[in-house]
């Protein structure tokens, strides 16, 4: 067959032939370079995130039983879409849980984690992936707190140590039965921050739980923490009050010293051992500077070297003013 290549018809069939083909290949190529340069379809497009620290959630009934062993938090690695993902990390809705523990029952058992809450277009895998736990009898018990403090190490001489004061006497010890069986003490250690104290020690304190040979135990305690109060008081002693002049006396007049009405002769002191065996009387001083006629004043007990306290801390004295017989008799004459 021969072709007519001065027909028109001919010629225009081959020049749509060609303009098809090349429409063709511009859009192609172009459709080519916007899905690799700017891709609109997130769920092509498949990435992985890691997680860390993320808690266990374990499936027991707590009021029967006790499960020791579990890790406290677990890693998982996700992988899939990237939409999904990004959604999945800034919802994290999720969790990885236990099989249901109840259903294995007391014993050592070996266990995987599960992740509940996924997407079923994620895949996941989980650090630690399997573990071996113990399922045991829940046991709860009832313990006082013992209070231990070393009055000696601690309080200054000549004070001592009363009965200590807690804001609750028991706590609730629950935990494995064969490790509430190991209980030995439960207590709170009171150490002071400052030594030589001389006040009433006050402080929040966590309890131990400790087995015979002193070793804590992983058992639940409720409260976790008690308020201790250590009364502190001085070695104390009675001695008498002796009154004692100062300042300057007018020489028109005599003065005496007396206990008002109701004041106690005898001052109760507390200090120091030393100080206080030292001491036989308590002097106060009254200053008669000033005074002609008699008056009563409020004096202060002044604190002794070694001494700490008084009682009472203040005294009041009857400074009696009397006038000389010279005075007496010029008054008398005229």
């Amino acid at each position: 067959m021969k072709w007519n290549l001065n027909n028109n018809w001919f010629t225009r069939i081959i020049a749509v032939f060609f303009a098809i083909l090349l429409f063709s290949y511009v859009y192609y190529e172009e459709e080519s370079r916007n899905l690799s340069t700017n891709p609109t379809d997130g769920a092509s497009i498949t990435g992985s995130e890691v997680i860390t620290n993320i808690p266990i959630n374990i499936d027991v009934d707590r009021d029967q039983y006790f499960v020791s062993g579990i890790p406290e938090t677990a890693t998982i690695r996700l992988e899939g879409p990237q939409a999904i993902l990004t959604q999945t990390l800034a919802t994290q809705n999720f969790n990885i849980v236990t099989p249901d523990l109840n259903e294995l029952g007391p014993g050592t058992h070996t266990v995987r984690l599960e992740a509940d809450g996924l997407s079923d277009q994620l895949e996941y895998s989980i650090s630690p992936s399997e573990f071996e736990l113990t399922i045991e009898e829940k046991k709860v018990e009832e313990h006082d707190i013992r209070v231990e403090f070393n009055a000696a190490t601690h309080l200054a001489d000549g004070y001592t140590a009363g009965t200590p004061v807690l804001s609750t006497e028991k706590v609730r010890v629950s935990g494995a039965e064969s490790t509430i069986d190991q209980i030995s003490d439960v207590m709170v250690v009171v150490v002071p921050e400052e030594s030589n104290v001389s006040e009433d020690i006050q402080m929040t304190l966590n309890v131990l739980v400790l087995d015979e040979t002193g070793d804590p135990l992983n058992v639940n305690i409720d409260p976790q923490q008690v308020d201790v109060r250590i009364p502190v008081e001085g070695t104390q002693r009675s001695v008498p009050i002796v009154l004692k002049e100062t300042g300057s006396a007018d020489e028109n007049y005599q003065y005496t010293l007396e206990f008002s009405q109701g004041q106690p002769e005898n001052v109760n002191v507390t200090g120091e051992t030393d100080a206080l065996e030292a001491l036989n009387n308590f002097p106060v001083e009254v200053d008669i500077s000033g005074i002609t006629e008699s008056t009563v004043r409020t004096v202060p007990l002044i604190l002794p070297e070694g001494i700490t306290e008084t009682d009472p801390e203040e005294l009041e004295v009857l400074i009696r003013v009397t006038p000389n017989e010279e005075e007496n008799t010029g008054d008398s004459a005229e």
